[in-house]
């Protein structure tokens, strides 16, 4: 299944509506459950738990700090970005308008995309966000995304942390349902700041608690200090109404062979539980439900140590085990509910979400783990339903059957904020117009003449081609400029003609010049002044006037959106092991196009169909460069099991979240 690519944009009332749903969020009362008697109102001077989160205004929120800026979504054609099992869609987050389909995976800002999200739609978020321990966190990707999204967080120090997690935290408890609980990883550096920041967003009483996950591990003698061995999982709920499933594991050896003494005629094991009244009562093993879990969880391995964990290894420093997640999703979600992670990282938690069977949402600002999270759903998918994902029509029968029994709903990739720039070839024109106005803040023209649309009745846009490969003809310029003088202004008025195109023709410069000279200073006698602006899509020159629109400060202007080329792979080389039996060694041929951008990740596909990587064993193919970053590793070895023809596929991903596949026939011969 495949749909056309389109801009997927909200309207700005229903944008303004979950602008001020966010702002008039209300702060909970603590005031009761933080009292102090006047005797002793003098004598602490500890942080007042009644006082606002860190970078809150009353009134506002947090769109003093990060201002409110309405991007549209991007959902392309490509079999990458639409990966379909036959079932069909798992539903939306807005159910009404049926906006924003449920397992999704968006590239971009989170807290953009949070703040696209309808109020109270999600039932349980997991959020692992980066520690407060340096800036290696900022490299686990190796995205410059990443780099221009967390480089902020550590030059201000703690403070800057706070507010730019705070700000986050407070678009997920407006998205969250009413039922719904949220966790935080966090560790030593900053879960005592986090926490109190948690109890002012979330309010004290609907603290549900800290989960300490103490990890195995060689213990390392440390200078001065204690081996530290565990992280903290903060959870909160929204309200007292919310949902809790209690979970249990196996009782221990010890546990059984202290208590679990007894065993009946049939062979079933029991103790005795006694009774100060009605008498003593047998429990029998198995009909418990075993050792109730606390919140010391010292029963569940971290992928990069050893045991069953290390099986879903995928290669980098952050990722938390699935078992992990599989407990925090049962304890806090039902079957069908939504789970939602906004740092997705290599998707653990929609991975167990999927197998579980619950809907989810995730997000990240890097393209290499959109990727991972997306070819790993895929795998995941195939295991649960033995059978391989695929877009066939002459397949596509057989595979909704299978995936019906098995419910494996589609999964979708959004793009928010970085864009890139082949993802618009199939964009039809009216949604590409509808793209740029969004951003622009303005309106489509309702009057049929040769006007795109309006920022202001004073200024008149004109938007070019859909194609980035397509130039703006100067024709196309004069009608929009007829149509302008024709329809659009009024004497004694000031107007700029703002136009907007991927590329414009060398002859529009001229037309533009005369006009200037010309005609427009005949107009001038009239009152009416014109100046006509000329916008390349891809320039500072957009971006500044987008946050010139939304208010974006000066030194977040940079990482407002992105439009990024993909990298090409010019060939993939093929050199057969001459002694080493169906074993070939492959290379790829490949560069950036991005200016500054080069290449962080490979990932290689051995049995590839439709767009999708299914083998976790290539999904990081990277060395690290001495200081910080990655490059790709473009070479690779395989030793296929048996001869035959096989589809070899190579996908690349650069520093700017562009990433383009290149696929071959491979013959293996004895």
């Amino acid at each position: 299944m495949t749909r056309k690519s389109k801009a997927e944009t909200q309207s700005i009332e229903e944008l303004k509506q979950i602008e001020q749903e966010s702002e008039a969020q209300v702060l909970p009362e603590q005031a009761q459950v933080f009292s102090i008697s006047k005797r002793f109102s003098k004598l602490h001077n500890l942080p007042d738990p009644t006082s606002p989160p860190m970078g809150y205004e009353a009134g506002r929120g947090y769109d003093n700090v990060y201002p409110f800026v309405k991007l549209p979504f991007l959902h392309p054609e490509t079999p990458e970005d639409n990966i379909s099992f036959g079932f069909g869609d798992a539903g939306y987050l807005d159910v009404k308008n049926k906006k924003h389909p449920l397992n999704a995976i968006y590239f971009g800002d989170n807290l953009q995309i949070l703040r696209s999200l309808p109020s109270n739609s999600i039932d349980l978020i997991y959020i692992d966000p980066p520690f407060f321990s340096g800036r290696v966190y900022n490299q686990v990707w190796g995205d410059d995304n990443e780099l221009r999204t967390f480089n902020d967080i550590w030059d201000g120090g703690l403070p800057t942390y706070i507010i730019w997690l705070n700000t986050r935290l407070w678009e997920m408890k407006r998205v969250l349902k009413t039922t719904g609980s949220i966790y935080v990883h966090c560790d030593w550096h900053a879960s005592h700041y986090i926490k109190t920041e948690m109890d002012n967003i979330f309010g004290y009483e609907n603290y549900l608690g800290e989960i300490i996950w103490k990890y195995h591990g060689m213990k390392r003698r440390t200078a001065k200090f204690f081996p530290r061995k565990f992280d903290s999982i903060l959870y909160y709920s929204k309200s007292s109404n919310y949902i809790f499933n209690h979970q249990y594991k196996p009782y221990r050896e010890q546990y059984l062979k202290q208590f679990f003494t007894h065993k009946d005629k049939d062979g079933r094991i029991y103790r005795i539980q006694k009774k100060t009244t009605g008498g003593d009562r047998k429990q029998y093993l198995d009909e418990t439900e075993g050792e109730i879990i606390d919140n010391v969880w010292d029963d569940i391995k971290p992928v990069h140590i050893f045991g069953e964990a290390i099986k879903e290894r995928l290669g980098y420093p952050t990722q938390k085990p699935e078992a992990l997640l599989e407990r925090v999703i049962k304890a806090s979600s039902n079957e069908g509910d939504v789970v939602g992670d906004f740092f997705m990282g290599g998707g653990t938690t929609l991975a167990a979400a999927q197998k579980l069977g619950r809907r989810f949402i995730g997000s990240d600002i890097s393209r290499v783990a959109v990727s991972v999270t997306s070819d790993r759903l895929v795998k995941d998918a195939e295991g649960m339903t033995g059978e391989k994902a695929s877009f066939s029509k002459k397949l596509e029968k057989v595979q909704g059957k299978i995936m019906a029994d098995r419910k494996v709903p589609n999964i979708y990739v959004y793009y928010h904020g970085v864009y890139p720039t082949d993802k618009f070839d199939n964009l039809s024109q009216d949604d590409f117009d509808t793209f740029v106005l969004t951003c622009f803040g303005g309106s489509k023209n309702t009057v049929e003449d040769d006007v795109t649309g309006f920022k202001t009745q004073f200024e008149p846009i004109l938007i070019g081609p859909a194609s980035p490969h397509k130039k703006l003809n100067v024709q196309r310029v004069k009608e929009f400029v007829q149509a302008v003088i024709g329809k659009h202004i009024q004497k004694n008025q000031r107007y700029t003609l703002t136009i907007i195109a991927w590329q414009f023709d060398p002859s529009i410069k001229d037309y533009c010049r005369q006009l200037l000279k010309g005609f427009f200073k005949k107009l001038q006698m009239q009152g009416v002044v014109l100046e006509i602006e000329l916008i390349p899509i891809r320039s500072k020159q957009f971006r500044e006037r987008i946050a010139t629109t939304y208010g974006v400060p000066e030194e977040d202007k940079e990482k407002l959106m992105q439009f990024v080329e993909s990298p090409i792979i010019n060939e993939i080389i093929v050199k057969k092991d001459k002694d080493k039996k169906f074993t070939y060694r492959l290379e790829a041929l490949a560069k950036s196009l991005n200016e500054g951008g080069n290449l962080i990740n490979c990932q290689w596909d051995f049995n590839y169909a439709s767009g999708n990587f299914s083998d976790p064993e290539y999904a990081l193919r990277r060395k690290a460069i001495k200081g910080n970053g990655f490059e790709a590793d473009l070479e690779v070895e395989k030793t296929f099991e048996r001869p035959g023809t096989y589809t070899i596929a190579c996908k690349v991903q650069d520093s700017f979240g562009g990433e383009t596949i290149k696929s071959i026939q491979l013959k293996v011969e004895e």
